[in-house]
């Protein structure tokens, strides 16, 4: 569980934007089959020397995923709180409700 600290992955700023223009899926897909990607106009080839930055920001883009599935955990768990807080006084205040008119 990540509740704030992303792995910010150090590599170049336009390497960052293909990659983001790409999106996570095709960046694995192209990683695990090898291929091309289209950077700054020109066409290269993933091979040995290219799968540190990719791997950086892969491990980034998980990072970001797991923090926000985390929140989204953590706050329905609190609106779970929240209404059994509710809900008991009322089933309380209902059954002592339902008592006295026995």
């Amino acid at each position: 569980m990540r509740w704030f600290r992303i792995r910010k992955a150090d590599i170049d700023e336009e390497w960052r934007k293909t990659f983001e223009q790409y999106g996570v899926l095709s960046i694995q897909v192209v990683l695990a089959l090898g291929g091309n990607i289209k950077h700054k106009g020109e066409r290269i080839a993933i091979d040995i020397g290219m799968m540190e930055p990719i791997q950086l920001w892969l491990t980034e883009q998980y990072d970001r995923a797991e923090r926000k599935e985390t929140w989204s955990m953590t706050m329905e768990i609190a609106i779970t709180i929240f209404v059994a807080l509710e809900a008991v006084p009322m089933i309380h205040g209902f059954v002592c409700w339902l008592a006295a008119r026995l």
